[in-house]
């Protein structure tokens, strides 16, 4: 792999991992305005949940993610181990989430879209591992083309499908097709330019063990992202037992944070490889200061932010879904500061990833976890809407103040000689 990371390639990899992730954060809110306006208020619902419920199971696809392959600066896995996992991860994502659908007894339209797109979810998961791939050969900018194209051809295809069928089903599908498309003739190829990644079915027994140690390396990750996803989307999921008629509205009103959540991982990813080369030569009060100025960017982004939501949010979404939101304006300023509370806590805990610090981790999230979802059951069914974007911030305030007093005490035990 080539050292000479900071050099000439880090702008180009800011730059088009900042497009491409920023295309990619965009598109569910751009899909979710298609839908609103073409298939009605009912229709953007039922798009969102299943959007939603996908999510959930994508972080299973991507147990760990791309986090854990490009901090793997030591190389103890190779490209071809975590290829691998992604396949067996997504079976078993695949699995899991038929399994919950048949469950839950959810009918053929509602069940067949949620599948749907927890498939266009796997496509995602395979990308990412090759993704990890081009990164760690200094080459993330590939990535970030590759995000853009996605995105772009995939939102015109939903588009068209869309206005000529009116078919969510169809129009979903499209999605499926252009990830398979790229991923076949662009990731691959960039990936077998820049680093020889073989799968061989004689191979297939050390693939698997190798997939196993991987996993149980990984565990805490996936635990840990698995929550923390699940925790965002749990007020989604009490709203559609309470109230299924405003999940539209919901989903339109959280829209914010998850974009919020999706954007500021084009401020943390390129830094993952420094802050990692910082830990590796025990540069602490370096690796202390990368990370408050990560933090010090998304608070004042934030913060910024809060007040426009409150006074031009509620007008603009209006204008742009054609459904009146101008009574939710306090609700959207509140989710903005939920989300932003949100960022604060992603970026500690991708700082304690990168010290190998997971189990402390994994008991945040589970705490988190049990604070939204007492929340949800007491302020859903009352307050509905309102009731469900309190959860959701009141669980973020817990788990941003543990992840904050964690790092500073786990990093200050690293720096003390005894």
């Amino acid at each position: 792999m080539n050292d000479n990371y900071t050099g000439g390639n880090l702008k180009k990899d800011y730059l088009w991992n900042t497009i491409g992730t920023s295309v990619n954060s965009f598109l569910s809110l751009l899909l979710l305005i298609v839908v609103t306006r073409l298939n009605g208020i009912d229709a953007a619902g039922l798009f969102s949940f299943s959007f939603a419920f996908a999510l959930v199971f994508f972080t299973i696809g991507l147990y760990g993610g791309r986090i854990y392959q490009v901090s793997d600066v030591r190389n103890e896995f190779s490209s071809r181990n975590y290829i691998v996992l992604k396949f067996v991860t997504s079976a078993i994502m695949l699995i899991t989430a038929a399994a919950t659908i048949l469950i839950n007894h959810y009918d053929a339209n509602k069940g067949g879209l949620m599948l749907l797109l927890v498939l266009y979810k796997v496509s995602e998961v395979i990308a990412d591992a090759l993704y990890g791939v081009i990164q760690k050969n200094n080459k993330l900018y590939l990535a970030g083309i590759s995000l853009t194209l996605k995105g772009a051809v995939g939102f015109a295809a939903f588009l068209v499908i869309d206005l000529i069928t009116k078919n969510l089903l169809l129009s979903g599908a499209s999605l499926l097709f252009v990830n398979l498309l790229f991923m076949i003739s662009y990731d691959r190829i960039n990936v077998k330019r820049l680093e020889r990644v073989t799968v061989r079915l004689d191979r297939i027994r050390e693939d698997a063990a190798d997939s196993l140690r991987l996993m149980k390396k990984c565990i805490y990750i996936f635990l840990f992202s698995f929550l923390t996803t699940a925790m965002a989307n749990i007020p989604r999921f009490f709203i559609d037992i309470y109230h299924e008629s405003d999940q539209g509205y919901f989903g339109i009103l959280i829209m914010p944070a998850t974009l919020i959540a999706l954007l500021v991982t084009f401020i943390i990813q390129p830094g993952i490889v420094p802050l990692s080369e910082l830990h590796k030569n025990r540069q602490y009060d370096r690796f202390k200061k990368t990370v408050g100025k990560l933090t010090f960017l998304s608070l004042a982004l934030g913060v910024a932010a809060i007040p426009v939501a409150y006074l031009i949010g509620g007008p603009v979404l209006t204008l742009i879904y054609g459904v009146d939101l101008t009574p939710y304006r306090l609700e959207l300023a509140k989710v903005v500061f939920g989300g932003t509370l949100n960022v604060v806590a992603m970026i500690y805990s991708n700082a304690l990833v990168i010290i190998r610090k997971q189990f402390i981790q994994l008991v945040i999230y589970l705490i988190s976890l049990t604070t939204i979802t007492a929340m949800c059951v007491l302020l859903v069914n009352p307050y509905g809407i309102s009731g469900g974007i309190w959860s959701y911030i009141i669980a973020n305030t817990v788990q941003g103040a543990l992840f904050i007093a964690t790092y500073h005490v786990i990093l200050n035990r690293i720096q003390s000689p005894h």
